[in-house]
Parts: C-alpha cells; sequence; structure tokens
C-alpha cells in the first residue's frame, strides 16, 4: 500500500500578524502516516532569511523566537530567495500528495506562506489541497475525547492549548522553544501521540482535509456533532442547514435551540432572532478541515444530554421540512448586513492587503512568473513595463528594494528602475513604517514598537532583568538606526 505523507511545518517572523510578517525561519518534517510517523530525511529541512528592507518587526515576536539579530542580518537569503525555495519545496511535496499539518496553521503558518507567495508575485495556495491544523484537533480531543490528552490551565482556570502547554502536560520534551525545527518535530510528537491516543478524533481531523469532501459530508449525516473553541472548547450538536453567501462556508442548525421558536418569526423577527448573542446558526468553513463527530457524542454535552435524542430527532425532523426556506431567508439577511458594511468599508487597500482582491489577468499572471525566472536587469525592466495594473508594479518593486543587502540596495535596484523610482519607493516606505497614526497598516510602524520597548524596559528593570535589558536595548537600536535612515527621506 503506498503511503500517506504528512508534512509538518512551523515558521519563525517577525510579526505577530501574519500580513505583516516576514518569515525568518520556516522548518519542515515529512513522515510516513500509516508507518508510525517514519520521518524521510529528503523531504524534510530548514529555510532562514534576512530582514527585509521595508519591514520593521515586532519586538514581541523578536523576544519570542529570541534569534540575536546578527545572525538574522548574517544570512546569505534574502526574504525573497527564502520564499523561492520554500515554494520549491512544497510544490515537490504537493505534487507528491503529502497532507501539510501545522499547529495553528489555519490562523497563521499558512496565512504567511499565502502572502509571502502573493506579495513575491508568486501563485498562492499551495498547501490548500490537503491541510491539517493540530490544534483544533488537540481541541476537539478535550472534548470528544476527555482524558486522553493531559491539559494545563491557564491563569483564568481554562485549558490552555499552547503548544509548549501542551508539550509539557503530556511529557514531550522539546531542546529549544519558538524555534522553526525544533516546534515542527514537537508538533509531529504532539500529532502522533494525538493519533496513538485519540485515533477517532485524529481520523476525523484528517478526513476532511480537502474541501471538496466537506459538503458531501455534511448533507450525508442527518445529525452530527462538531466543536468550536473561542474562550473555552464546546461541543455543539445539529445539522447542516444550506450554503452561506460566501462559497464553500455552510450554515449548520444548532438544535439547541428548538426550531418552532424560528419557524413561526416573520423576516424582521428572524433578523432580531439572528442578532442575539446566542447564535444558533453555526458557520463551517470547507477550507478549515472541520472536525466532524458522530452524533451520539451528543451526551457529552450537559445541555444535550438534558435534551435527549428522542427531542434532538423531533426538532431535526421538523426542521427538515423547511430547511430550504430558512436557509434563503437567512442568506437575506446576511447578505443586506455583508453589504452595510462593505459600503461602510470604503477604506483604500495598499497593494499588499489585495491578497483575496486583486484581479490578474492570465497575461498578468505570465508577466509575474517571467519577473521571477529572469535575472536580467534589462528584461526584468521590459517585464516590469508591460505590466497594466499599478498595483503589480508596486509589488514587484518592493520584491527588488527588499532583495538586496543595504550596502549594495541603491546600485542594484538602480539596474532595474531608476535613482528617482529609487527614491520615491523609499519614500513610500518612510510614510508607512514612520505614521504615528492608528491607521491600519501592512506594514509595522516604528513608533509603536519603540514604544512598546520602553514598557518592557521598566518591566525588566523593575524585575532586575539584565539579559532582558540587553535584549531590549539592541531590537532598540535596530530600530531606531532604520527610523533615522528612512527619516532622512520621509
Amino acid at each position: 500500500m503506498k503511503q500517506q505523507l504528512i508534512t509538518w511545518f512551523d515558521c519563525e517572523s517577525d510579526a505577530g500578524s501574519a500580513l505583516k510578517a516576514t518569515c525568518l525561519s520556516v522548518s519542515w518534517i515529512t513522515c510516513e502516516l500509516n508507518n508510525n510517523f517514519k520521518i524521510i530525511e529528503d523531504l524534510s529541512g530548514t529555510l532562514n532569511s534576512r530582514f527585509k528592507n521595508s519591514r520593521p518587526f515586532e519586538v514581541d515576536a523578536m523576544l519570542a523566537h529570541n534569534i540575536p539579530i546578527k545572525n538574522i542580518k548574517n544570512q546569505k537569503l534574502s526574504n525573497f530567495e527564502l520564499v523561492d525555495e520554500w515554494e520549491k519545496a512544497f510544490k515537490h511535496l504537493s505534487d507528491k500528495g503529502t497532507i501539510f499539518a501545522t499547529f495553528n496553521g489555519f490562523n497563521y503558518d499558512n496565512l504567511l506562506l499565502n502572502n509571502s507567495l502573493f506579495i513575491n508575485l508568486k501563485r498562492p495556495y499551495i498547501t490548500s489541497k490537503q491541510q491539517f491544523d493540530l490544534l483544533p484537533a488537540v481541541r476537539a480531543c478535550s472534548v470528544f475525547a476527555p482524558g486522553a490528552l493531559e491539559y494545563e490551565d491557564n491563569a483564568k482556570g481554562n485549558k490552555s492549548f499552547k503548544l509548549q502547554a501542551m508539550l509539557r502536560a503530556n511529557g514531550l520534551t522539546t531542546e529549544k522553544a519558538h524555534d522553526s525545527w525544533h516546534d515542527t518535530l514537537s508538533t509531529l510528537k504532539l500529532g502522533k501521540l494525538l493519533n496513538d491516543k485519540a485515533p477517532d478524533v485524529f481520523s476525523a481531523a484528517l478526513e476532511l482535509r480537502r474541501k471538496a469532501d466537506v459538503l458531501p459530508k455534511i448533507k450525508k449525516e442527518d445529525i452530527f456533532c462538531w466543536h468550536e473553541a473561542y474562550f473555552k472548547t464546546t461541543i455543539y450538536c445539529g445539522t447542516y442547514l444550506g450554503e452561506s453567501i460566501f462559497p464553500g462556508w455552510y450554515y449548520l442548525y444548532d438544535l439547541r435551540k428548538n426550531p418552532e421558536e424560528i419557524l413561526s418569526l416573520d423576516m424582521q423577527g428572524l433578523k432580531e432572532a439572528l442578532s442575539r448573542s446566542k447564535k444558533w446558526i453555526r458557520t463551517l468553513k470547507s477550507n478549515r478541515a472541520p472536525i466532524i463527530m458522530k452524533k451520539e457524542m451528543y451526551e457529552l454535552d450537559e445541555e444535550y444530554r438534558a435534551l435527549g435524542m428522542t427531542e434532538i430527532k423531533k426538532r431535526y425532523n421538523l426542521l427538515k421540512k423547511y430547511k430550504e426556506e430558512l436557509a434563503n431567508k437567512v442568506r437575506l439577511i446576511q447578505e443586506e448586513s455583508y453589504n452595510e458594511k462593505k459600503e461602510f468599508n470604503q477604506t483604500d487597500q495598499h497593494p499588499e492587503e489585495k491578497i483575496y482582491s486583486l484581479d490578474i489577468t492570465i497575461e498578468e499572471r505570465n508577466l509575474m512568473n517571467q519577473f521571477n525566472l529572469n535575472n536580467s536587469a534589462k528584461e526584468r525592466k521590459n517585464i516590469f513595463n508591460r505590466f497594466k495594473n499599478d498595483d503589480l508594479k508596486k509589488l514587484a518593486e518592493m520584491k527588488v528594494f527588499d532583495n538586496y543587502k543595504k550596502e549594495e540596495l541603491e546600485k542594484k535596484f538602480c539596474e532595474i528602475f531608476s535613482l528617482r523610482d529609487y527614491k520615491r519607493v523609499k519614500k513610500r516606505v518612510a510614510k508607512l513604517i514612520l505614521d504615528t497614526s492608528d491607521t491600519p497598516s501592512p506594514f509595522t510602524k516604528i513608533p509603536t514598537q519603540l514604544a512598546r520597548i520602553d514598557t518592557l524596559r521598566v518591566i525588566a528593570e523593575k524585575n532586575e532583568d539584565d539579559e532582558k535589558m540587553k535584549q531590549l536595548d539592541e531590537l532598540n537600536k535596530y530600530l531606531e538606526d532604520m527610523m533615522n535612515d528612512y527619516e532622512k527621506v520621509s
């Protein structure tokens, strides 16, 4: 039998937001899922890169992974070169049919990869064919297989699902926290433990890793269970209601709510019922590899157990007759709400923020590929001049601007563009990173980070933490030097 590959990966970056971050280190470890998670050495690796010229870092992100600035500055690869190698490696793995696995990757690592590809004029979504996130599976395990894994409590008395907390609680050792290679290896170990201790949950978490498999699954099941996690992890028992206003997103009906209370409402009453805090219409996203469990799991929740399966089935049978009608009404109400919000939010986006909205033609996609492949300055300029989309032009300029070491940047940039272009691009960067307003931006802002350092210094002094003070001084110097450089052109 052909072995199913699973590739675990983790990124360390310079920002908490994946849409602002520069990936400084990425590691991946590929193993055979059906062969006791045996690691395949030649399908594993690590890439490290330098900072981008245009991007300051977030102080807390740097303190978390604790990679010395001098180590980052001395890396051989620019960030574009890291992204280029990352793309090649993951395309190769995708062609082999691997499952891409992360810990909280739906909220970070996959987003970081997609955005890194996009702003470097590459096609994103390499990992989207088959993707799996261990964090939701670990959360699901806490309610669907209680006792299978151990959990620490956080300061608020709730279970902590952070990777390092899960490793400690389950006796899994790691040589170094917040290091891409060791975090990847730790995630693999935790995944193997989950598979050993709660195979039904692990299997369910893998089952819907392909988006196309989600709708047939939830339409086939009459009643099923799933979980959601906000401040705590909660079991839901319900049924598929219909397709939402967004492709690949589906409405689920929580059978805690008696359909008799809903089906008699007019549109205004339904609108008010939908706006109340205890939401009985839930949204399932097919691109998030949802975990669907058997309806018998309802007994693990006190509310559903009190209702009993006889009552739950009675509610389901009543709702089944009016599913389509109710789904249509919900769609109309939510579409109206979405359009109102869309009208209200007319803020212009920067090109770096348009991964979901930038309309790229086939012709320009081909030009993007050529721009990436051609190392000749003259040819790259010719290709650049053929771009019709101004946003793509800005991304292309930024790609070149961020690809060279500081000491050679102006010379290399001006081999493709003019000195006037160089000054214009640098001025744009200066405006974004020196901004003192609260305006949202895809760029980390230096004044905000310097203020954060001042706050952390007070705490470090109070705690007499000389090592932390030394770290903060190093981070402060880098940001102040960067600020002084850009203030000359702002």
